[in-house]
């Protein structure tokens, strides 16, 4: 018997999907995997602090492997206001302005300092410097000078590829502020426009105006920043095939990016965002997996129609011939021997070190508090298995389109797979390498589940029950867009007070 699931992370997380006849089904198109292996809350917390020293210790141990890419991110936690679709970490910015943002840049710089002058980074060349969140561009311009100055100054930069910024018009239309990170080495700058469709702008509680995403725009190409990526959202509530192509005209002929970054939307289960769609209180159509196959479809061909037709990454189109370094090919692992590894600086920050997978505090204050008294502020971490550490080429594959067979340690390990992807029409194989149909890019997010350990299919079916049964979000298992009141409480109609109930004083 096949129980249908509507909530999209859940979909393919049966272990055996790939062996069924639904893998292109409208509820089977699941999530490009950007982190792996994934870490959970509820399985791998660390508890003391010697766990903790012992976990660490390879930092003060060891060196850094030259033959591995060294990723910096750097998470600022903060916005100006909440989009009701995003999971990600974040804290409202208006709570740290004035000593507290004082206090959480120092925290950030000390953390970069603890981290550089390791002798695990001793000599170690950085190959790429990511600013996600939250928003960076919350933050004000003297507190990113400071904390983008000490990158500088702590790590070896010599052979870096880019610095990389995400924002919001809010932040970045103030004066002064992209000039201001060009000056201090920003090379690429990405914020989200998701729809320029005021009405789902409203809805998704997007507090930029689409004329400040207009003005910024035009400063960063002023600035000469060359590397300009704006988001692009689909399958948004209420985003029929009008508006959709009126957002491909606005971003592609009027904002012109030099890159397009096209994400599905996410109803991430137990949110107030998914309660209210359940509840009809967003749209009429609500986001399903067959709208989202054909906006997916119509978003390719209208990219190509306006020049967007050199996909680099799955989600990742440029109209540029020669498109440089992006990031996000080191973000997301690279195609290297074991991948890239990830150092994260900040709260919510996720790493990956060789064999350690480790989140730090999904906790603002916390994550100070530790820093300050010199302890490595990570809430949860554990040392992968060697076969998810072999595993990671091939869990990223999909995302780039294509992986070097002399990339992969065992390649003849994953033939089963590899046959039953060619044989499906999902990718094609030659001597040298594997590379992903148009069919196949189409369900990227599937056949990455492919290669995850049976061990880490059984710690996602878990991480997904346990974020459920403990109110969590299942991106972080943090509270993030968690509402307090479960919606059939939200919902129920009060009862009337009995007749001869004493009445209640006025404002109670």
């Amino acid at each position: 018997m096949t129980t249908h699931v509507e909530n999209p992370f859940m979909l393919g997380l049966d272990s055996n999907f790939y062996l069924k006849d639904e893998f292109e089904s409208p509820e089977k198109r699941t999530n490009v995997t950007w982190f792996y292996p994934k870490i959970c809350a509820f399985q791998d917390a660390l508890g003391s602090e010697d766990e903790k020293a012992e976990y660490f210790s390879f930092l003060d141990r060891q060196s850094h492997p030259e033959r591995t890419d060294i990723l910096l991110y750097f998470h600022i936690p903060f916005c100006e206001a909440f989009c009701n679709f995003c999971a990600c970490f974040k804290e409202s910015a208006a709570k740290y302005q004035g000593e507290r943002q004082k206090r959480f840049v120092q925290a950030m710089v000390k953390e970069i300092q603890r981290n550089a002058r390791s002798r695990y980074f001793q000599g170690t060349k950085v190959k790429y410097v990511q600013f996600g969140g939250g928003t960076p561009s919350a933050l004000e311009q003297e507190s990113m000078a400071t904390i983008l100055e000490a990158v500088h100054r702590e790590f070896d930069l010599s052979e870096v590829d880019g610095i990389s910024l995400e924002g919001s018009p809010l932040g970045l239309s103030q004066d002064g502020y992209i000039e201001m990170l060009k000056s201090l080495g920003i090379t690429r700058i990405s914020f989200g426009v998701q729809t320029l469709d005021e009405e789902i702008r409203r809805k998704l509680t997007i507090k930029a105006t689409v004329e400040q995403v207009h003005r910024t725009a035009e400063n960063i190409r002023k600035a000469g920043i060359r590397t300009f990526a704006l988001d692009l959202m689909y399958n948004l509530p209420g985003q029929d095939d009008e508006v959709l192509a009126a957002d491909l005209e606005g971003i592609c002929a009027e904002l012109r990016p030099s890159f397009v970054q096209t994400y599905r939307f996410n109803q991430w289960e137990g949110t107030r965002l998914d309660q209210q769609i359940r509840a009809g209180k967003v749209a009429d159509v609500k986001p399903s997996g067959a709208i989202e196959r054909e906006q997916y479809r119509r978003i390719k061909e209208g990219l190509a129609g306006y020049g967007y037709d050199k996909q680099l990454l799955i989600n990742f189109f440029t109209h540029l011939d020669d498109p440089g370094e992006i990031g996000l090919n080191h973000a997301c692992g690279g195609n290297g021997y074991r991948a890239s590894y990830t150092l994260g600086i900040g709260p919510a920050a996720e790493n990956y070190m060789g064999e350690r997978s480790y989140r730090n505090h999904t906790d603002v204050e916390r994550w100070m508090r530790e820093v300050e008294e010199g302890i490595i502020p990570i809430e949860q971490g554990r040392i992968c298995s060697e076969d998810e550490v072999e595993n990671r080429v091939m869990v990223f594959f999909p995302v780039f389109g294509t992986v070097r067979k002399a990339d992969v340690a065992n390649f003849e390990k994953y033939r089963r797979e590899i046959d039953w992807l060619v044989d499906g029409g999902y990718a094609i194989e030659t001597d040298e390498d594997l590379t992903l149909t148009e069919n196949g890019r189409e369900n990227a997010g599937n056949i990455a589940f492919l290669f995850y350990s049976d061990e880490e299919k059984a710690r996602a079916r878990r991480t997904m029950y346990l974020s459920l049964k403990n109110k969590r979000n299942p991106f972080h298992q943090d509270q993030q867009n968690i509402p307090r009141t479960p919606l059939f409480l939200q919902t129920r109609p009060k009862s009337a007070p009995p007749a001869d109930a004493p009445a209640q004083p006025e404002g109670s």
